[in-house]
């Protein structure tokens, strides 16, 4: 190895423990930032957690870290397409995960407390009687299965109405699936999806742990199953959604955008009819639409400007079928 590479090498790695240091720091801002601005919601954090978490995972971004370095290793040896790690289409989805927690900094706080309030004022007659009275653990159990199932009808008619879709497609156009993908998400198309399930954990009375628990499942879970692992878990794909069912959700071909639309269980898709039959298949991922701006430069400029294209691309989309 010459003194150049020598240098080269110690440069990216340098960088990529910086930026596992700067996640270990900032991960957890995102879940926890937009909870804690809702009053409604901040005061009860620490009696559900006692229920609900164990003393030492409480609040820690330690856990999502290890989640992240297992997922980070898993696709080292067992890649479905193997490739350069850090790749273009990793830092374009990486500085998605940046500009998402921006996002939810800035505006998904004062969006949930508006969901909040309206839902008190206006919507308050849909709760469901008595399970404000349940014990946390029997809440955390239902608020979840509603909140699942309002993903999965949610996550279902943003591929089947054009103008949903027009924002989720930036989701699937990644042609090169990793731990990060899951960040590549329009903020239009986020808002939909979090009021959708807010709207399900609502009606579970205070539903503090179906929030929580949705808080670290939308953390951890999709890392898992959106990255580059040639994993399918076996028995289990008929109760979760596992990364090869999701990557079929993601194949490029339009048969496969038409199924598999579980976020965190199967069983809605085995019951709809929504399953596709087959999981020995991997196949290639992507949006069949040329005017997508695919990331091609990895450099900082290139990257931004992949960024604000892709962002104003559904508005583009939207206008050219008009």
């Amino acid at each position: 190895m010459t003194v150049a590479n020598a240098q080269q090498a110690w440069r990216v790695a340098w960088l990529v423990w910086l930026a596992w240091l700067v996640l270990g720091l900032l991960c957890i801002l995102p879940a926890v930032l937009p909870l804690s601005s809702l009053p409604l919601l901040s005061d009860w954090l620490p009696a559900i957690s006692h229920h609900v978490l164990p003393e030492k995972a409480r609040y820690s971004p330690i856990s999502y870290w290890l989640l992240l370095t297992l997922v980070w290793q898993l696709q080292r040896l067992r890649p479905v397409a193997p490739g350069p790690f850090f790749s273009v289409a990793f830092r374009q989805d990486l500085l998605w995960y940046f500009a998402t927690m921006g996002f939810r900094l800035l505006f998904l706080g004062t969006w949930a407390f508006a969901v909040v309030t309206v839902y008190t004022h206006y919507l308050s007659f849909l709760t469901l009687p008595g399970v404000a009275q349940w014990h946390p653990i029997a809440q955390f159990v239902l608020g979840v299965l509603l909140a699942d199932f309002a993903r999965w009808l949610s996550h279902l008619i943003r591929h089947k109405v054009p103008l949903f879709w027009a924002f989720h497609s930036v989701h699937h156009a990644q042609r090169d699936l990793n731990l990060f993908t899951d960040a590549r998400v329009h903020p239009v198309d986020r808002m939909v999806s979090s009021l959708v399930t807010s709207l399900a954990l609502l009606v579970t009375g205070n539903g503090v742990p179906a929030v929580i628990l949705w808080m670290v499942i939308e953390t951890l879970y999709p890392k898992f199953y959106h990255a580059n692992v040639r994993i399918d878990l076996g028995p289990l794909r008929y109760l979760l959604v596992t990364p090869q069912s999701h990557r079929v959700h993601h194949g490029v071909e339009h048969r496969y955008h038409d199924c598999n639309f579980g976020f965190l269980f199967s069983v809605w898709d085995r019951v709809f009819g929504t399953q596709y039959p087959e999981h020995h298949i991997w196949p290639p991922t992507g949006i069949p639409d040329a005017e997508f701006p695919l990331e091609q430069a990895g450099d900082p400029v290139g990257l931004f400007r992949t960024l604000y294209r892709q962002l104003i691309y559904p508005f583009a989309s939207l206008r050219r079928r008009a």
